[in-house]
């Protein structure tokens, strides 16, 4: 008996260090020191699971020190198809990478997952080597500095005001991202940093000086009040642009139409609405072409007009301001 119970308990002793944690996890200060490696822990289910939570915990390590608006980054990105990250691609499954690369994260390297017999779980850890790293972001911010100031440049040279906006605004996206990166070098490298010609918020006020010689003409039939007219207005206002009762540079044609229709209920009164919008340029083509349509009720037709009014301001704020920003941001594709 007691032979066997001695047994079990060697079982128990050889299960339970089977299942104690690697010296590189452990003891990572050994392996990763502070002073040369950022790291990241990261666990899951499967091998998978656990490097994507490694590399959401190694974004979070950088997103804290990082001021950029995300709507700047993403436009970034939109303008320039992620073209620096993919020279550091490494063989990243599909969604690892896709991560990865909307957290503009660079030579992140993985420990291969081990099992935790303990709680039947992945762990990894997640390392950036901090001077190879910050020569990669050295680069990157050099390149990107330069490609600035060439926009810069040729802004400068354009006599059409809307192709000096796009280079204004393309270089002030591409300032944002350097200033991304360089928050990143400070993360990794204290102390280092890339001296630049041009301000993120110089180049701010140039693109916003550039959007204000930019003047839309509006014309919108069926718009017996003006209401639409109005609101876009507002949306080109807010989106940085300037409005002429002339001949604009850009051009806001569209058409209103709101109508009673019949749901058969007694107690409500339903109208149906559509509108189409045309954005055109100085030439007469049509750069940009929408059409929304709803239902809406109250108990007058006063009451469903003015909701059908309040649907229409909610998708001119929405969709037309974001299509107008991204068809400047993506010009130059």
């Amino acid at each position: 008996m007691k032979r066997l119970l001695f047994f079990v308990f060697v079982l128990i002793l050889l299960y339970s260090c089977a299942g104690n944690m690697p010296d590189w996890f452990s003891q990572r200060e050994d392996y990763f020191p502070s002073a040369e490696y950022i790291v990241s822990e990261g666990w899951g289910t499967t091998p998978d699971a656990a490097i994507k939570n490694a590399a959401v915990n190694m974004a979070y390590t950088f997103q804290t020190n990082i001021s950029v608006e995300k709507n700047i980054l993403k436009r970034y990105q939109s303008f320039s198809d992620n073209k620096d990250f993919s020279e550091y691609m490494v063989e990243f499954s599909e969604e690892i990478a896709t991560l990865i690369s909307n957290q503009n994260l660079v030579n992140i390297i993985f420990v291969e997952p081990v099992k935790n017999r303990k709680t039947k779980s992945y762990f990894t850890l997640a390392y950036m080597q901090r001077n190879e790293t910050g020569i990669i972001l050295i680069d990157r911010i050099k390149r990107n500095q330069e490609d600035m100031e060439d926009h810069v440049r040729f802004a400068y040279m354009a006599a059409d005001p809307v192709a000096s906006y796009i280079y204004y605004n393309a270089a002030w996206l591409i300032s944002g991202h350097i200033r991304m990166l360089q928050e990143q070098l400070d993360v990794l490298l204290p102390g280092v940093s890339v001296p630049s010609i041009y301000s993120f918020s110089e180049l701010n006020e140039k693109a916003e000086a550039a959007a204000k010689k930019i003047k839309f003409n509006i014309s919108v039939k069926g718009d017996k009040d003006g209401r639409i007219s109005q609101a876009i207005h507002k949306t080109v206002n807010e989106a940085g642009f300037s409005v002429t009762v002339n001949t604009g540079l850009m051009n806001i044609k569209g058409n209103v139409q709101i109508q009673a229709i019949d749901l058969h209920q007694e107690s409500l009164v339903f109208v149906a609405w559509e509108l189409h919008l045309n954005v055109l340029n100085a030439e007469g083509e049509t750069i940009l072409s929408n059409m929304e349509q709803g239902r809406e009720g109250s108990i007058n037709m006063q009451g469903a007009v003015l909701n059908a009014y309040k649907s229409m301001y909610a998708y001119l704020e929405q969709t037309l301001s974001s299509d107008i920003t991204q068809y400047f941001d993506t010009k130059l594709k």
